[in-house]
């Protein structure tokens, strides 16, 4: 802009209309033929008129040379590059501006069909939430429905099982208490008797040799500190019951007065008939602990008398439970016999009323539990029952049954026994005895069904409250490892005495119970 100024000026302020320069050389002086629409304001020399009409060579005029017009030459050229320059740079700008305006109107189109779209899925949300209440409404509903379903067939399931139990009892004499009817187990047949309820199992009393008393009797707890079981074998606790020696009875014709002789004194309690079979098993637990034992003897009673001795166990071992176990073959099975078990002992109790008070303490207890007659081979009793869970812990081999009809603890226990000689309620003692009846009991959709109420073990403080012991062996021995749950154990109404697996939402956490309370129950046997 400054070049047009300039050449502006150096026209003498000419309007612009025609541009015809000319130019020669006179005196070193240029001289410019120049049309700038009013040729008169030139003279004919070449020199620049002044407003005024003097010529150049007065004072208002001034000479231009050939250099400036080359100059305003050069500076007009360099004007239309940077003009050219200007339009091209402004036709970039305005193609460019047209693809982004295009691009900005598909940009557009896209958001309006991307809210068109959002319009469409947030109806679609709307109408999904009314769907999903509804369905969640119906869901509770079916919930509800298959609860109560669920429910009545756990009823059910418990109604079979207690009729299918008692079918057993009917048929087998499962029970083992009040029947001598054998129980079936494969392709034998057992007869198990373990005392309890008061019951001899229709085994016969015989008297004593040289007395009219019963020597054999029906024991609980522990009747000496010096001698004898501690509990008996099947309950493990005080309320179970055992056959043993009375040591304190005197033969008929003893006096009151001490004796020099007192002979021993037999006990014989005799089995029921049994038919014959190729081969028999029998099995019992026994103590023979204190200072005055005897001997316990078995004998096989074929076609009367006495019978035929075949085990016999001399003087006292220790205050625990041993089994005892006999093979009978078919020189004794082949007709039907019976089992005579017999113990005896020359202990008594006198007591003199003179100024010693001669008195003898009595420390001759005998006793046997639980009785197993198989009619088969002892090799051929398996030792787990059909359908149980085995597995090894700690290098313990151990089977599992699980039992889903709810009973009493004392209930169980008997049923328990009746499974095998080695056979009692659970006890649990470590983590990964718990953590493995927990992944059995979830595993089976039955176990977890109706397992909810919790599962007895062989727990008891029944002794001595808030100390409990585990009575799978008959002797109670201290629970060592404990699975609590908060609170627990707590004797709500100073009655529970049982150790409960008990909170089924915790992976059942221990708990204690009443005894009487009925629920499902573990067996345990070592192999």
């Amino acid at each position: 802009m400054l070049g047009v100024f300039l050449l502006l000026l150096c026209l003498c302020r000419l309007s612009v209309q025609t541009f015809d320069p000319g130019c020669s050389f006179s005196n070193g002086q240029c001289i410019y033929n120049v049309k700038l629409g009013h040729e008169s304001q030139c003279d004919a020399a070449g020199k620049r008129a002044t407003s005024d009409g003097s010529s150049t060579s007065s004072p208002g005029f001034q000479a231009c040379s050939c250099k400036d017009v080359e100059s305003l030459n050069s500076n007009m050229q360099s004007l239309w590059s940077t003009m050219n320059t200007l339009q091209q740079n402004f036709n970039s700008l305005a193609g460019q501006l047209n693809v982004t305006q295009q691009k900005l109107g598909m940009k557009e189109s896209e958001v309006a069909a991307l809210l068109a779209d959002n319009h469409n899925i947030s109806a679609q949300l709307a109408n999904h939430q009314l769907l999903m209440n509804k369905s969640q409404v119906e869901l509770a509903n079916t919930v509800a429905s298959l609860n109560k379903e669920l429910e009545r067939v756990r009823k059910e399931l418990r109604n079979t099982n207690d009729q299918l139990t008692t079918c057993k009892i009917s048929l087998n004499g499962v029970d083992g208490q009040k029947s001598t009817s054998p129980v079936l187990y494969g392709n034998f047949v057992t007869h198990y008797c373990g005392f309890e309820d008061g019951h001899y199992c229709n085994y016969t009393l015989a008297t004593c040799k040289q007395s009219d008393q019963e020597c054999w009797q029906i024991g609980t707890g522990r009747q000496d500190v010096y001698s004898g079981p501690k509990e008996d074998h099947t309950f493990g606790a005080p309320n179970g019951h055992y056959m043993f020696i009375d040591p304190s009875q005197k033969p008929a014709y003893s006096s009151s007065s001490s004796s020099s002789s007192h002979p021993y004194r037999y006990a014989r309690i005799i089995s029921p008939t049994l038919p014959s079979a190729h081969q028999y098993c029998v099995r019992f637990w026994y103590t023979m602990f204190g200072t005055d034992i005897g001997r316990l003897r078995v004998y096989a009673q074929v076609g009367g008398g006495d019978g035929y001795p075949v085990y016999e166990k001399t003087g006292a071992e220790d205050q625990y439970w041993h089994m005892a176990q006999i093979s009978l073959d078919s020189e004794y099975t082949a007709q039907p016999f019976k089992i005579v078990i017999e113990g005896n002992t020359n202990s008594y109790y006198s007591y003199s009323y003179n100024s010693h008070h001669n008195n003898h303490f009595m420390q001759g207890y005998t006793a046997f539990d639980d009785v197993y007659i198989y009619n088969t081979s002892c090799s051929d009793v398996p030792n787990c029952p059909a359908g149980s869970r085995k597995t090894t812990i700690d290098n313990v081999t151990s089977c599992y049954t699980f039992h889903v009809t709810p009973r009493t603890w004392s209930e169980a226990v008997k049923i328990c026994k009746a499974e095998a000689p080695n056979a009692h309620l659970v006890s649990v003692n470590s983590q990964k005895e718990q953590n493995f009846l927990l992944d059995t009991i979830q595993s089976d959709s039955v176990y977890t069904s109706m397992g909810t109420s919790g599962w007895y073990t062989s727990g008891t403080d029944e002794r001595d409250e808030g100390k409990f012991v585990w009575t799978d062996t008959g002797y109670p021995y201290p629970v060592n490892y404990t699975n609590w749950h908060i609170g627990q154990p707590n004797n709500v109404g100073n009655v529970q005495n049982c150790l409960l697996l008990q909170y089924s939402d915790v992976k059942y956490e221990w708990g204690d119970v009443n005894c009487q309370d009925k629920h499902p129950f573990i067996c345990e046997m070592h192999v």
